[in-house]
């Protein structure tokens, strides 16, 4: 093929070479993109449900698509069991979220509840001190559902020790502990109510924003590649007949 005079000849392996990073990086940016759309469309749902009254609900199972709803509930605390949520950042600090099982009137169910942010400390092998909740009765919070379909390093084993630190929430790993009582949900505590951590609630942990930035680095190098590939391969014809 002649370009300008020049004669475009890519060998085969850098055509193969150059056709997979294309696929490739087009294919990241296309997850990106997604994404970003997927992360916009849970952060419209969840401000839209922050304007509604706080309800009470009767039975779990009546209230279809329940997540970022704004709930009343009653009951006590569990306040023999605490866990911490492992590398939770708040204001750039590392820390972990206190996770406080709740048990629902009539002792039937018991739903997990973030408390909120606390700090690190100097170390990891001594735990902060947490305090245990005194506000029994009434409580106030916003549904969460865990995600469990992202990818998970590690995974939730439960010790007789407590506080224990575990990396993310899974229902189905805590069934036992509490003998398949546990609601496959958790209650981020209300900001308004009284309690000993700061809690500032976000159902994405990266912005839309960043995705779609990420999105366009893949199809720039998609692009960079592109013209390598083809200014790479050009040679001029007045030098192939010397």
């Amino acid at each position: 093929m002649i370009i300008l005079n020049r004669r475009f000849a890519p060998s085969w392996v850098m055509t193969v070479i150059t056709i997979s990073g294309l696929i490739l990086f087009n294919s990241l940016g296309l997850w990106q993109l997604q994404r970003a759309a997927i992360k916009e469309a849970i952060e419209v749902k969840f401000e839209s449900r922050l304007g509604a009254d706080y309800r009470r609900i009767e039975a779990w199972e009546s209230m279809p698509d329940i997540e970022f709803q704004k709930l009343m509930i009653s009951g006590r605390y569990d306040t023999h069991r605490t866990f911490l949520i492992d590398n939770q950042l708040h204001q750039g600090k590392a820390g972990y979220h206190v996770l406080s099982p709740f048990i629902l009137d009539g002792g039937k169910n018991i739903v997990l509840v973030n408390r909120g942010w606390v700090a690190l400390g100097n170390s990891r092998q001594l735990l902060p001190t947490i305090q245990m909740p005194t506000a029994d009765g009434a409580i106030r919070g916003i549904v969460s559902i865990p995600d469990m379909d992202s990818f998970r390093m590690g995974d939730v084993s439960l010790e007789d020790k407590w506080p224990q630190v575990i990396p993310f929430i899974d229902i189905d790993a805590m069934q036992a502990e509490f003998q398949n009582r546990l609601l496959p949900i958790t209650l981020w505590l209300g900001p308004e109510q009284t309690g000993h951590y700061p809690r500032v609630w976000n159902p994405v942990w990266l912005d839309p924003k960043k995705s779609r930035a990420y999105a366009w680095q893949w199809f720039a190098f998609a692009a960079i590649s592109l013209v390598l590939f083809i200014g790479l391969n050009l040679r001029s014809v007045s030098n192939e007949r010397k």
